[in-house]
């Protein structure tokens, strides 16, 4: 907030200023004309230096405004987009941000990393195979995480003949 004792000093100043003029045009000794022309350009320094004080003031709070605003919207923006997707349990403990069929907008179906997602990132995973036990496995390119989606199969190896040696 801008100091009003900045204000209430400029005003001050320069209504002294103006005083001091009045008392000027009264005054017929150039001695004492030479010291109030003094007094008043002291006066008038530090009316402006108040000014310029409270300008630099206001600048750094409209700066700080400005970027609160961009702050706001940016929060804003990231719940228009969390809104779109919910949290889905693949089974066994995995869990991954899927989009919502009635807020795709036209994009495919897809899912995103829920270590991203939580950090207020969007950050697609991509589908990297299946492992043996048929689970699907998801890469995030953004954090580095793998994520296993899916229930864990019986993995049912074929059996080997006895050998004898």
């Amino acid at each position: 907030m801008v100091d009003l004792a900045l204000l209430t000093g400029l005003a001050g100043g320069l209504k002294t200023a103006v005083d001091i003029g009045k008392t000027i045009k009264e005054i017929n000794d150039l001695t004492v004309i030479r010291s109030k022309v003094i007094e008043m350009q002291d006066i008038i320094l530090g009316a402006q230096s108040s000014a310029m004080a409270a300008q630099t003031q206001l600048f750094e709070l409209i700066q700080e405004n400005s970027e609160l605003k961009a702050k706001v919207a940016a929060v804003d923006d990231w719940k228009a987009t969390a809104a779109r997707y919910q949290l889905r349990d693949y089974g066994e403990g995995t869990f991954a941000y899927e989009l919502k069929e009635d807020a795709a907008n036209g994009e495919p179906p897809h899912k995103l990393c829920p270590v991203c997602f939580e950090n207020g990132k969007r950050s697609l995973l991509q589908f990297h195979g299946k492992t043996a036990s048929k689970q699907h496995l998801y890469k995030c390119l953004s954090c580095g995480g793998d994520f296993y989606l899916g229930t864990i199969a019986e993995i049912n190896w074929p059996s080997r003949p006895n050998r004898r040696v």
